[in-house]
């Protein structure tokens, strides 16, 4: 029988690298849109996977380490600053959003409901919350009036990326061990 911890790291080592994968595909592959910065966010589907099975924690730690190792490897201290900020925010969003979900999954006890039901919903938020972090990023770096007319666009980006990549990772979920 494997040593706990030496799976959990492994396991952990193994969301690392496939966020930074899924960074790096995005990379190669931008979206043909006529504003900055707008992703898809792949490496997201890890995450919320990870906030899913693993816990609030463990989805924090792989997102900051995949933060760094995107900044380090195609990004700059700004990317970071960017990633970081969307990254932590959208998390905690999703966590919030996830508990409130499973809090009253426990109390209505009459329903039956699987623990992924709310997962759609809480990706569309942190999809939401991500691009408004960046936003708040780009404000603190230039003027509100250079980045004001992007807010409408950004936030139906984060709504749509957050739906599709929400559907995705339920089906995940549901095909995993």
């Amino acid at each position: 029988m494997p040593n706990r911890k030496t799976s959990l790291i492994a396991k952990n080592g193994i969301y690392v690298a496939l966020a930074f994968l899924f960074s790096y595909i995005e990379a190669l592959f931008p979206l043909p849109i006529p504003f900055p910065g707008v992703k898809l966010g792949l490496a997201n589907l890890v995450i919320i996977i990870i906030l899913y099975r693993d816990g609030f924690f463990n989805a924090l730690g792989i997102s900051l380490v995949r933060n760094l190792l995107n900044a380090l490897t195609f990004g700059s201290l700004f990317g970071l600053f960017y990633s970081l900020a969307g990254s932590i925010l959208s998390l905690l969003a999703m966590w919030g959003l996830k508990s409130l979900y499973d809090y009253l999954g426990k109390r209505n006890k009459e329903k039956t409901s699987s623990p992924t039901d709310s997962l759609i919903t809480v990706s569309m938020l942190g999809g939401i919350i991500h691009n408004g972090g960046q936003f708040l990023v780009a404000v603190l770096l230039v003027t509100l009036d250079s980045v004001i007319r992007y807010l409408p666009f950004l936030y139906f980006a984060g709504l749509i990326a957050g739906l599709l990549i929400g559907i995705v990772a339920k089906l995940v979920i549901r095909r995993i061990k």
